[in-house]
């Protein structure tokens, strides 16, 4: 049979190159890249090189809220927190109906912010655990800073050793404001009787100053330690916890 005229002269398209060909076309035709494309990634990739010690504190929160909203400009959402609250720490330490009043901050995002310091809390208990003994005042120093160092408000903490200074128990006998808290002496010598406890340690923290004692710390400490002596009970130490994670000992210090 022969060809026609049109069948000989036109030559067959190479298939390699029509997909070539369509693929350049849907390129040309294709949106152009955002310019905030890949940014997710350059901030995951910033923070495995060199952590946080160069983001700001928004760059903290929107790197955090990439994990809570995948889908949001968490740039936005981070600038506006802290606009509102001021800082790092106070947006973690918000109310969780404040945060939700924030655009673009859900409910399950607000969860996710007020987990954090919970987190940060039994991740620095974990590490202590192994601790068998509080015989030193770094020990001590390191065990009530990661028991208070997160709370918001003022706290009295007592620790209960026994006489190779081993922990018997712990507990937050007293919570005051921002500002103060008392001394609860009668608690606190009730509770290391009930304890068998010879040896006592207290700490308290300031949420928004730094390790110092006043005088009325001072005063109220020295008190305590004469009841505790009637009942021969031993206070070996009272530590302050500052906002920024500063210690100070009264017994380092010579104040007790």
């Amino acid at each position: 049979m022969k060809k026609t005229e049109s069948e000989s002269t036109t030559p067959k398209k190479d298939p390699q190159e029509a997909a070539s060909t369509e693929k350049k076309s849907a390129a040309s035709n294709a949106k152009p890249k955002h310019c905030h494309y890949g940014h997710r990634e350059r901030m995951r990739n910033r923070f495995l090189k060199s952590g946080l010690d160069r983001f700001q504190p928004h760059e903290i929160l929107e790197i955090m809220l990439f994990y809570a909203l995948p889908r949001a400009n968490t740039n936005e959402i981070a600038h506006e927190l802290i606009y509102e609250f001021h800082s790092f720490s106070e947006v973690l330490d918000a109310d969780l109906e404040d945060l939700t009043q924030i655009k673009g901050i859900s409910e399950y995002a607000a969860v996710f912010l007020k987990l954090l310091p919970q987190l940060c809390w039994q991740y620095q208990l974990d590490k202590i655990r192994d601790l068998e003994t509080l015989d030193t005042v770094e020990k001590l120093c390191i065990y009530v800073k990661a028991q208070l160092f997160y709370a918001v408000q003022e706290q009295v903490l007592l620790l209960c050793l026994d006489e190779s200074l081993y922990l018997l128990h712990y507990e937050i006998i007293s919570t005051g404001d921002t500002q103060s808290v008392m001394l609860d002496a009668h608690r606190i010598v009730a509770c290391a009787m009930q304890k068998r406890s010879s040896r006592i340690v207290l700490a308290h923290n300031h949420p928004h100053a730094k390790a110092d004692f006043s005088d009325a710390d001072l005063f109220a400490t020295k008190q305590l330690k004469r009841s505790l002596f009637g009942v021969q009970v031993q206070l070996l130490d009272h530590i302050v916890v500052g906002r920024n994670g500063d210690t100070a000992s009264m017994k380092m210090m010579g104040l007790l």
